[in-house]
């Protein structure tokens, strides 16, 4: 049997598109009703793609839908699937409403965008880690296995988007981080196995304006009302000194057009943050061999309420 020969050095394999390539395709947005996926359907309607919105929140994505179709161009179309990325059947659903509503047509661009907060490590009862990682992990692996083998098969140029966090490439905390890590790790392995047939992106946003960590508790009819208080108060920090989400999507077409993997989503309020983040981790790795974080004010004012009797704490 003749040796298998070796990959090609990474430096060697394409990973940017010309996104004149990727016009007219569709693109298929997870989490797509609100926040950064929102802004991501913005942005791919104006760079001439249609837009698949995917989203659990029904109510959110016809809203969605219909504001995103009045500032569509003429022969753009807008489609919403309500989808639940944890359950692998709910994605082979909507990769067969896409097919029957826009067949023959190329997918150009998935974004795995939808995501989930969690809780500490020690605590947290099982529900939380199967969410967190459902949604962060499994959602995207149930994206990558029903769509990437049909866009390679197309043979043009095409992209994959993984929305991480600032959270996977730095010394992480609860469920949340180690839901992330694994997010960019599948990025990685992806980029492996694709060597250049389609493009993979990571995005690793600082803090922005998004309701990633409080959607849920905010409409779970279980929480408490401190539980809901707190998760208030989290949610103004992120508006207040969040990026604005089309800052994000943004940053993901330029970096589809430059070529780069890892795509950091810096915050303007503390700029360089996300890359001081995952430096200080390789120092650490590869120094004292502690998993070190940099402080950060916007941490600082985002989830840390101001003391006060009563006040309430904050929940991820």
């Amino acid at each position: 049997m003749a040796a298998r020969k070796p990959p090609p050095p990474h430096h060697a394999v394409k990973n940017a598109h010309d996104l004149s390539t990727l016009r007219g395709g569709l693109a298929i947005i997870t989490g797509g009703a609100a926040g950064i996926g929102y802004a991501l359907a913005e942005a791919a309607l104006a760079h001439g793609l249609h837009a698949v919105l995917a989203d659990v929140d029904g109510d959110g994505l016809k809203a969605a839908e219909a504001k995103l179709r009045e500032g569509a161009a003429n022969g753009l179309e807008v489609f919403g699937h309500v989808t639940d990325v944890s359950s692998e059947a709910s994605v082979q659903a909507l990769a067969r409403a896409v097919s029957e509503r826009f067949p023959g047509q190329r997918v150009s661009l998935l974004c795995c965008n939808a995501g989930a907060s969690g809780g500490n490590i020690l605590t947290s009862p099982s529900a939380v880690w199967d969410r967190a990682f459902g949604i962060n992990v499994f959602g995207v692996a149930h994206c990558i296995r029903h769509f990437v083998p049909g866009m390679i098969r197309q043979r043009v140029p095409g992209s994959v988007v993984l929305t991480a966090s600032q959270d996977g490439v730095c010394a992480s905390q609860g469920i949340y981080g180690a839901s992330k890590h694994a997010n960019v790790a599948l990025g990685e392995g992806l980029f492996q196995e694709l060597q250049g047939r389609l493009s993979v992106h990571v995005l690793c946003p600082h803090v922005t304006a998004t309701d990633v960590f409080t959607g849920g508790v905010l409409k779970d009819g279980s929480a408490s009302e401190r539980e809901k208080a707190g998760s208030l108060y989290i949610k103004s920090g992120f508006q207040k000194f969040g990026s604005p989400p089309s800052k994000m999507a943004d940053m993901v077409f330029s970096a589809i057009q430059s070529g780069s993997f890892y795509v950091f989503g810096e915050n303007d309020r503390e700029p360089g943050f996300v890359r001081l983040q995952a430096e200080t981790r390789m120092k650490a790795m590869l120094g004292d061999g502690l998993p070190r974080r940099p402080n950060s004010t916007i941490f600082a004012q985002v989830f840390s309420p101001p003391k006060k009797k009563d006040a309430p704490p904050s929940r991820l």
